[in-house]
């Protein structure tokens, strides 16, 4: 199924791009943002979003959105209505085919998007150059490169459409969703939620550190909520053998994240897309880089107003490649390497000392605040 898909796509882009012209309106009536992205870049395309629409204030705008992450699109952010998208889904093509055509089009990661984009109808597409391999770029109209100097990917992203750069993030520019569904941490005055879980093993702290940090958190007077994924249930486990924090299973809905990561006073997150969904409701984070790039998935210029630190240890031998969405940047410093590709698995994380986070913390402002508040 999934080839005779690509197939149909491949046809009928071709079919678009032959018989149908490309036109770059100076006024676009309708504009659509195409990727497949996981949670967390995908809610890094927040200052693209708003950008199109500080340009575009009045034209109808559209983003492809996986089956999970609709509900967070309720509220139409800058505008947007979130279409449902799963590429091994003949339904939800074909229901694309439906919506357009688009006058403008910004592809997000993987230009493969692009022929889709051409396929539904667009009649401009502009994306980020040299994606490899060669033919993911032949559907592209406009090409940018990633930034010459270190810049977030968020930032980057926002930089697809021409101008100046949006204004950075204020809280409630995204509205946080409405939950009538009863959940334990609202009777709670004063947590903290420690995230463990992760897209990738490699990206797991030990489970001793995280007791002794929350050992040290709970001293403080602080409740302690642990979250983690579907099907990490056991972590909680490792992290928490005696039984002593409030336990949020994988069970939890994004919103319902959402609602918990909103009240509570500080989230505490490995590098992933949970670390990214608190800088929407504009809690204070702690985020732990190990094999990624706080350069890359750090605050940047558009989050730079959220109470925020990252922590890592600088310079780590193995985070030496230049990759990033397949395309080499002379700048980026990271590690995008597999648990079969990883010769040390878990050393980035387990370089990170629980002492060296509490420290960070205590003698930061962000810590001041958590205890005047």
């Amino acid at each position: 199924m999934r080839g005779l898909i690509r197939l149909i796509i491949i046809l009928l882009a071709i079919v678009q791009s032959v018989f149908f012209w490309k036109i770059k309106k100076r006024e676009p009536k309708k504009i659509l943002i195409a990727h497949d992205l996981l949670l967390g870049d995908t809610l890094l395309l927040a200052p693209l979003m708003k950008r199109i629409h500080e340009k575009y204030p009045n034209q109808e705008k559209y983003i492809l959105a996986k089956p999970g992450f609709i509900p967070l699109y309720k509220s139409t952010p800058y505008r947007f209505t979130a279409l449902l998208f799963n590429p091994k889904s003949f339904l939800d093509i074909w229901k694309l085919f439906f919506t357009g055509p688009y006058d403008l089009t910004f592809v997000a990661g993987d230009n493969r998007y692009s022929w889709l984009a051409r396929a539904i109808g667009s009649r401009w597409i502009v994306g980020i150059a040299y994606d490899k391999p060669q033919w993911k770029n032949w559907m592209l109209d406009e090409v940018k490169a990633f930034d010459l100097k270190p810049a977030t990917w968020a930032d980057m992203m926002g930089r697809l459409v021409d101008g100046k750069d949006p204004k950075p993030y204020k809280k409630d520019e995204w509205l946080s969703p409405n939950i009538k569904k009863a959940l334990s941490f609202k009777n709670s005055k004063s947590f903290v939620v420690c995230h463990l879980g992760a897209s990738s093993p490699l990206k797991f702290w030990p489970a001793k550190y995280w007791q002794t940090l929350i050992d040290e958190l709970q001293h403080k007077g602080f409740e302690i909520f642990i979250s983690v994924g579907p099907g990490e249930e056991y972590l909680i486990k490792e992290a928490d053998p005696c039984n002593t924090c409030q336990h949020i299973p994988g069970t939890y809905s994004l919103l319902e994240m959402w609602s918990l990561i909103d009240h509570a006073k500080l989230l505490i997150s490995v590098d992933t897309g949970i670390a990214h969904l608190a800088k929407l409701s504009n809690t204070p984070i702690v985020t732990l880089f190990g094999p990624g790039s706080t350069v890359t998935h750090g605050v940047g210029n558009f989050w730079k107003l959220n109470p925020h630190m990252n922590i890592t240890v600088s310079s780590f031998p193995c985070r030496d490649q230049k990759i990033l969405f397949r395309r080499k940047v002379q700048w980026v410093k990271r590690c995008g390497r597999g648990v079969k590709e990883c010769n040390t698995p878990g050393a980035c994380m387990e370089a990170i000392a629980p002492k060296q986070v509490l420290n960070t913390l205590l003698n930061s402002n962000l810590f001041s605040g958590l205890m005047e508040g």
